[in-house]
């Protein structure tokens, strides 16, 4: 044991044993027999996000990589790592592979009898062999299956670095010889009993069931001890997280060759190889050009595949925050030339290589004004490059109004509009792969949108010549992650809605949807599902304007307009939480999944709240609270919930949102805030164990809005923290809170719970051990108790949902 432990451990056991009856999990009375269990809300089966599924280079093969969260669990926990090096997000994943034309007799299989966490997979250019990253030894470490002998052979020792980033598997040099893959430049001495041989970072079922117990307390409830977690991200972390020694492995023999270490500058992160296998590129480590700024750039270096010292390609590139992948760099190699693309400052630049390494930058097509980040794709005959022009929007979230096609041989760009923007989303290109438009037919391209007043997500399809756009498919669904051939004949997309578990399906040439070719999860077959109804509200907005957003109703099972449910409003400020009515069973508002609340007879309000831009100086309690009455009192009206019966939630800033509204208004009859901050003072002034703080940045110039240091305006802190308007609270309160939560430090909830306590206002605090920021994460048996938790209070609270026709 730990110096210092033993008191801990001596606290929380004869805490235990005083409170045994209130720790223990109650079981859930009076659920509907169809209710979604607890135990499979935190044990589906997912597709890893970091992974998109894969075809291989003849189309006829798909891998991708499934996650069973909670298959095992690691007893401790690094970072975003554990103490193997393994991705906690890979904890649990292994890679199948599926025949695209659905007549493989075995229908999908696993890969080596799925040992360990398996991801990253990476064709091989023969399409025989498949790479990928495996801890089944222990450590990382990179590993190859083929497809001929249905074996699996660790490539080398050497250890990766997995990263959390997509676009980090292994890249294959054009012969199949040689792999470049990212090593650790720290790795893992010992591993100890945290990774028993095979399992990655594990613990059996006896050490879950000898987990402390959560500490929970009520208004009238003592307190006890706790130790303040390690907090905040700064760019020592990203240092941490992200820099990689990159090196070439021999498939054949396992010889390792490092061709840039960690500590060379620019410091490397994520890796690419030229077409012709010759030059190697690379972004380095974010950082910051100002001390005090949000805003993260890279530099893109480049050097011989055999090895030399680097060369800056470009310097200050932004970090793209477009889509979920923000750390994705707006570069591209030609798909048939040693030829870079690139977008900086809002144009577009290429780079040719020769024999002696990258010429001089030029900067192409000047006459199409300022670019739209992330579009920059090429056609399938590799003669022009698609980008975005006139972008609307803040930031590097902004869209493009229209898209260029610009030939390479210096020729006029095509311009074409796309759909209305007042009227539709843009969100992504339909491609091939990561680079190369998906074009069966080279007179056109698609794209993938959204309606803005319905919600509803479309394909479209544009013809280049004239700029005609035809819609091939619409609906409240979601479709991503598209993969096809280098022939363009076979395409594959993972499909999901609010009552469609997300598997793949095969597409066809004019992109309708055709025979599915996983089951991601049997478990989630033949059962009942809710709907979602996607509502306009009309919404004050932090300028003094009016605006039209959606509001998301997420349903139970065979409700209906007039059942007037009791409902809970999910609140994430910053974040369209509408979206989610295109996410099976309606996503997570407070990261548990919303059909723990729905299958048992509460509605789900996923509230779209739109505050005034970060880093300047608001008072974004005022305007959320505005805003997200205004959607509340909109889908009463609308005669789908009781107004008398209405809880509020939201997790991390939407923890401090909950609270903030409470403080605001007495509508909710219960609040649930989690992992929140809730004094933007001691917040700011928090100091993580490198001595640095990130939470200053956060709140002067991120989500927290002040807009200057606490002793320029005080009273803007004060007046936006919770904390400091507990005497204002009514809403009785379960606050929950994990004690390693590296966001967001767990005192601050147990200071809101202090307040309120001290008031004698109906309040509760559960404190989970060992338990991060999200509850999704938490270990199962953590998670499902304080989903039970919150049914339970809202049961209190709101009512039973009773046994009305929507149960």
């Amino acid at each position: 044991m730990k110096t210092g432990a033993w008191w801990k451990t001596a606290v929380l056991l004869l805490f235990a044993w005083y409170a045994l009856p209130v720790f223990a999990s109650e079981p859930a009375h009076g659920d509907p027999t169809d209710a979604f269990p607890y135990d499979l809300a935190f044990d589906m089966r997912t597709l890893r996000s970091n992974d998109d599924p894969v075809a291989s280079p003849h189309g006829d093969q798909v891998a991708y990589v499934v996650v069973a969260p909670h298959g095992a669990r690691p007893m401790k926990l690094t970072g975003f790592f554990l103490p193997n090096g393994t991705p906690y997000s890979a904890l649990g994943a292994h890679i199948h592979i599926v025949a695209v034309d659905g007549k493989s007799p075995a229908g999908a299989r696993a890969v080596c009898d799925a040992r360990g966490s398996q991801w990253a997979p990476s064709w091989s250019p023969d399409g025989r062999m498949l790479a990928f990253y495996s801890d089944a030894d222990g450590p990382v470490q990179v590993w190859s299956y083929s497809l001929e002998s249905h074996t699996c052979r660790r490539i080398a020792a050497a250890v990766i670095r997995g990263s959390v980033l997509r676009g980090s598997e292994p890249k294959w040099s054009p012969d199949g010889r040689w792999v470049y893959v990212p090593l650790d430049p720290h790795p893992p001495g010992s591993y100890g009993d945290a990774t028993p041989p095979g399992s990655g970072s594990t613990t059996s079922d006896v050490d879950m069931a000898s987990k402390p117990p959560v500490l929970f307390f009520s208004g009238k409830s003592g307190g006890a001890p706790g130790k303040h977690a390690a907090s905040g991200f700064d760019e020592r972390d990203i240092t941490r997280v992200y820099n990689v020694t990159l090196a070439a492995i021999d498939t054949r023999s396992g010889e390792v060759r490092t061709l840039v270490p960690a500590d060379v500058r620019p410091r490397p992160s994520r890796l690419e190889l030229s077409p012709s296998g010759r030059w190697l590129s690379y972004e380095s480590v974010l950082y910051r050009q100002k001390n005090i700024s949000v805003d993260y750039v890279m530099d893109l270096a480049a050097l011989p595949a055999v090895g030399g010292p680097p060369r800056i390609v470009a310097k200050g590139l932004s970090a793209s925050k477009h889509r979920v992948n923000y750390l994705q760099l707006d570069y591209r190699w030609h798909p048939n030339e040693d030829k870079l693309f690139y977008l900086k400052d809002g144009g577009l630049w290429s780079v040719t290589f020769d024999k002696k390494g990258p010429r001089a930058p030029k900067h192409m097509a000047l006459e199409l004004g300022e670019l739209a980040p992330v579009i920059l794709y090429f056609t399938r005959d590799g003669r022009a490059v698609v980008v975005g022009i006139e972008p609307t929007g803040a930031g590097r979230d902004r869209v493009p109004q229209k898209l260029a096609i610009v030939p390479l041989d210096g020729g006029s760009p095509t311009v074409f509009a796309l759909p209305d923007n007042a009227k539709w989303q843009f969100l992504d290109m339909v491609r091939a792969n990561e680079d190369v438009l998906w074009q069966p037919d080279g007179r056109y391209v698609s794209a993938v949108v959204r309606e803005r007043d319905s919600g509803e997500q479309a394909v479209i399809r544009m013809e280049t010549a004239i700029g005609r756009i035809a819609t091939l498919d619409k609906g409240l669904h979601r479709i991503g992650k598209f993969t096809a051939a280098g022939d363009h004949e076979r395409l594959v997309a993972v499909y999901e809605d609010v009552a469609t578990p997300p598997n793949l399906y095969r597409y066809s040439a004019n992109l309708s949807r055709g025979a599915r070719l996983s089951t991601i999860d049997s478990r989630l077959e033949g059962r009942r599902y809710g709907t979602a109804k996607v509502i306009e509200t009309r919404t004050p907005q932090h300028d003094g304007s009016l605006a039209t957003v959606r509001t998301t109703l997420l349903l139970p099972p065979g409700a209906k307009r007039g059942d007037l449910l009791p409902g809970i409003v999910m609140v994430y400020p910053g974040t369209d939480l509408s979206t989610s009515a295109s996410f099976f069973g309606g996503g997570m508002g407070n990261t548990v999944p919303n059909q723990i609340f729905t299958s048992r007879g509460y509605a789900v309000i996923m509230t779209d709240v739109v505050l005034g831009p970060a880093g300047v100086a608001g008072y974004p309690l005022q305007q959320m609270t505005d805003e997200v009455l205004a959607q509340t009192y909109a889908l009463a009206d609308a005669g789908y919930v009781d107004i008398d019966r209405l809880a509020i939630s939201g997790q991390s800033y939407g923890g401090y949102s909950t609270a903030a509204i409470a403080s605001q208004t007495h509508l909710f009859r219960a609040a649930i805030p989690v992992n929140g901050s809730f004094d933007l003072a001691s917040f700011y002034g928090d100091l993580n164990e490198h001595g640095d703080s990130y939470w200053v940045r956060w709140t002067e110039k991120g989500q927290g809005r002040m807009g200057d240091s606490l002793w320029a305006n005080p009273l803007r802190y004060i007046d936006n923290s919770p904390f400091y308007r507990v005497d204002r609270i009514r809403t009785p309160m379960l606050i929950v809170t994990g004690d390693k939560d590296e966001t967001v430090p767990y005192t601050q909830s147990k200071k809101l719970f202090v307040g309120l306590r001290r008031l004698e206002l109906p309040a509760q605090l559960a404190i989970y051990p060992d338990e991060g920021h999200i509850i999704y994460l938490w270990s199962k048996e953590h998670a499902v108790d304080a989903s039970r938790r919150m049914v339970k209070f809202l049961d209190e609270h709101l009512g039973s949902p009773g046994s009305g026709n929507h149960r």
